[in-house]
C-alpha cells in the first residue's frame, strides 16, 4: 500500500510540476502580449507579435520548468547507443506515417465536429503558419519548439519515470505532449509522436534523435507546407475550381484555359509534392509493420500491476490538473466562447 501511495507520489509531482509550468507559460506569454500591445510596431507586425509571445515561453518559462524538474530524481541508465543512418531514416518515415495517418483522422474528427455544431473547427496551427512569414516559422516552429519539448516531454519526463517501465514512462509523454498543444488536430498526431520518440529516447538515450526528428517534422509540415502552399497558389487555384464547378463552368475549355494560363505549373507542383509525401507515409506504414516485433519495451525496476497503471500514473492531483486544464483548452478551441468587451 505504501509503494502505491509513494508510485501516485511521484506521478503527482510530475503532474504539478507541468501544471505550474503551464501557469507559468501562461503568466509570460499574457505579460509579453501586454508589453507588445503597448508598442505599435510589434503589435501591427505579425511575425513580430508571434516571435514575442512565443520566444519568450521558450527562453523564460521553460527553463523554470526545468530547474522545477530538478526537485524531481532522475533514475535511468544514461549509457548511449547511436542509430545508424539507415535507422535514422527508416524511423523518420515511420514518424511521417504517425504524423499523416493522424493528422488526416484528427482533421476528419473535428470536421465532423464543425459540421454538427454548424461552424468550422479553427486548424490552429495552418492559422498561425499560413498568417506569417516562413523564416519566422523556421526559427520559432522548426527550431526552437522541437529543441525546448523534446528536453522537457522526453528528456525531463521520459528520464523520471522510465523506472516505471518503459511502456508506462512513453505513454505519459505521449499523453502530456498531446494535450500540451492544446487542440484537437494536434494532438491525434502529437500524442502518437510522442509515443514514437519517446521509443526512440529509452532505446538510445540520446535526445539528439528524438529532437532531430521532430525537426524534420515540422519542417515539412510547417515550413516546407507553408512555402509550397504560398509559391504554387494552390488554395487559390482550388477556390476558383470550386466557384467554376458550383457556376457549371467546368466544362467550359475556355474557362480551364485561362485558369490553367493563371497559375500555370503551381498546382501539379504541389500534386507531386503531395504525392511524394503520401509516398513517404506508405513506405513508413510498411516498415512499421515489418518491423513491429522490434518494438519491445522493458519493464521498469518498480513494477505496477497492469490494472493500476492508469490510476497510478494519471489518477492523481498532479496529473488530474494538468489533463483538466488541457482538455479544457482543446474544448474551448472546438467551442469557443466570445466574453464581452
Amino acid at each position: 500500500m505504501n509503494e502505491t501511495i509513494n508510485n501516485k507520489k511521484t506521478f503527482s509531482q510530475i503532474g504539478l510540476t507541468l501544471f505550474v509550468g503551464t501557469l507559468i507559460i501562461f503568466a509570460v506569454q499574457y505579460l509579453f502580449g501586454k508589453i507588445a500591445s503597448w508598442v505599435p510596431f510589434i503589435n501591427q507586425n505579425g511575425d513580430l507579435n508571434f516571435i514575442f509571445g512565443m520566444l519568450p515561453m521558450y527562453i523564460i518559462a521553460f527553463p523554470i520548468i526545468f530547474y522545477m524538474f530538478k526537485r524531481i530524481p532522475v533514475i535511468m541508465a544514461t549509457e548511449q547507443k547511436k542509430m545508424k543512418l539507415g535507422h535514422i531514416i527508416a524511423a523518420f518515415f515511420i514518424a511521417y506515417a504517425a504524423t499523416l495517418v493522424c493528422n488526416l483522422i484528427g482533421t476528419l474528427i473535428t470536421s465532423v465536429i464543425g459540421n454538427l455544431k454548424g461552424s468550422e473547427v479553427e486548424n490552429v496551427l495552418l492559422t498561425v503558419t499560413s498568417s506569417i512569414n516562413p523564416i519566422t516559422t523556421l526559427f520559432i516552429v522548426v527550431i526552437c519548439a522541437p529543441i525546448m519539448e523534446e528536453l522537457l516531454f522526453r528528456k525531463a519526463l521520459i528520464s523520471r519515470t522510465a523506472q516505471y517501465g518503459e511502456g508506462m514512462s512513453i505513454v505519459l509523454s505521449g499523453i502530456t505532449f498531446g494535450l500540451f498543444h492544446g487542440n484537437l488536430n494536434q494532438f491525434a498526431y502529437a500524442f502518437v509522436l510522442g509515443i514514437f520518440f519517446g521509443f526512440i529516447y529509452v532505446k538510445t538515450k540520446n535526445i539528439v534523435y528524438p529532437i532531430i526528428l521532430h525537426i524534420i517534422i515540422n519542417f515539412i509540415g510547417s515550413f516546407l507546407g507553408s512555402i509550397m502552399l504560398e509559391k504554387t497558389r494552390y488554395m487559390e487555384y482550388t477556390a476558383k475550381v470550386q466557384e467554376l464547378t458550383l457556376s457549371g463552368e467546368i466544362a467550359n475549355e475556355s474557362a480551364m484555359a485561362d485558369l490553367l494560363a493563371e497559375y500555370g505549373a503551381g498546382p501539379t507542383i504541389f500534386t507531386i509534392y503531395s504525392l511524394a509525401l503520401y509516398a513517404i507515409a506508405i513506405v513508413g506504414v510498411i516498415l512499421f509493420f515489418k518491423n513491429k516485433k522490434k518494438f519491445t519495451l522493458q519493464p521498469g525496476e518498480i513494477t505496477i500491476e497492469k490494472g493500476a497503471r492508469f490510476k497510478t500514473m494519471i489518477i492523481n492531483l498532479g496529473m488530474i490538473l494538468y489533463c483538466i486544464f488541457w482538455i479544457g483548452m482543446i474544448i474551448l478551441q472546438l467551442f469557443p466562447v466570445s466574453f464581452p468587451a
